[in-house]
């Protein structure tokens, strides 16, 4: 048992089951919004098999986006809100801290600093403390940063949330980021492909490889194109490089790698595959219970592919183009 609570983002994609197995971890609902001319609704408590709901509306021309969590609710009337969820906590005996979305990708941490810093004198008055942190991670790469953070909870190495923000401050920058889509026209309303790339690109199986990479400054971290000028074509493809880099640049050739999916199970058993003949002796994390949920979908399509695995530095985003375009010259 700890004397703290994390709350964390919908959008960590961890396993139902294994969430529900940590007491001290709040899952906070990370809705759906979907706006056009003959729609404006909000879509809740989703799974990742319910994203064809999420399609009818974009294959009516609807604007499909994903909204930060309920955070800010002074008057009290939702009980899953950050700030309901915090002073529930608070009140009950625990210190909180809400371990956040990247901040390139959503607004919730502005949000929730704000919120925090107004209840700070408040959680003080109860013998209580909060904070909130910036993961700089997204999808299943938050996942594994809390399932990091999770061995060292389990193993009493981490006991009060001034060692939870440091660890998820210092081990953030490890948790390596890839993504790759088949079908590109949901990438495409990023800005990460053109139109017309996107149009060839599905035609032709031409894959892009998207990475969460730090800018010059170190601090923002953004999703990044790291094979504009070395093209790849078809899913084994893909896990070859992926594979290849992996080897290159993970921590522990033993330790985990996490391959998660849209809806495209069997893409994601090929990307495996390939990964393990460069790292025969890694955990893989893979199944049915390792999916994208309707949020990360929402933005990727079902054909999404995340590979995350820790890093001993992530490296700048020319390094890991000049990484990618050796490797992928070096394959054909």
């Amino acid at each position: 048992m700890v004397n703290f609570q994390i709350l964390t983002d919908a959008l960590c994609d961890l396993p139902a089951d294994w969430v529900a197995r940590r007491d001290y971890l709040t899952v906070v609902e990370t809705p759906i919004i979907v706006t056009g001319r003959h729609h404006n609704l909000t879509l809740r408590n989703l799974v990742a098999d319910d994203f064809s709901q999420v399609e009818y509306y974009i294959n009516q021309g609807d604007s499909v986006t994903t909204s930060q969590p309920h955070i800010l609710d002074p008057d009290g009337i939702n009980p899953n809100s950050i700030e309901s969820l915090t002073r529930k906590y608070v009140l009950g005996g625990k210190d909180v801290i809400y371990i956040v979305m990247n901040s390139e990708l959503s607004g919730a941490y502005d949000t929730a600093s704000a919120l925090f810093s107004q209840l700070e004198n408040w959680a003080t008055e109860q013998g209580r403390r909060i904070t909130c942190v910036d993961s700089k991670c997204m999808s299943t790469g938050l996942a594994l940063l809390l399932m990091e953070l999770d061995e060292k909870i389990r193993s009493g190495k981490i006991t009060n949330i001034a060692e939870v923000r440091d660890f998820v401050e210092k081990e953030r920058g490890h948790i390596g980021h890839y993504f790759t889509w088949g079908e590109l026209s949901y990438i495409k309303r990023s800005g990460r492909v053109d139109g017309v790339s996107a149009m060839f690109g599905t035609l032709l199986g031409i894959r892009p490889i998207c990475s969460a990479q730090y800018g010059e400054d170190g601090e923002t971290r953004k999703l990044e194109h790291v094979n504009p000028h070395a093209m790849i074509r078809g899913i084994t493809k893909f896990g070859d490089v992926i594979g290849a880099y992996a080897k290159k640049h993970i921590s522990n050739p033993n330790g985990p790698v996490i391959v998660a999916h849209g809806n495209v199970p069997h893409d994601a058993e090929l990307v495996a595959k390939q990964i393990r003949k460069y790292l025969p002796n890694a955990v893989i994390y893979i199944g049915p219970e390792w999916r994208c949920g309707p949020g990360i979908q929402a933005h990727g399509g079902p054909t999404s592919i995340h590979v995350n695995f820790r890093t001993d530095d992530i490296g700048t985003l020319e390094d890991t183009r000049k990484n990618m375009q050796s490797i992928i010259r070096n394959l054909r």
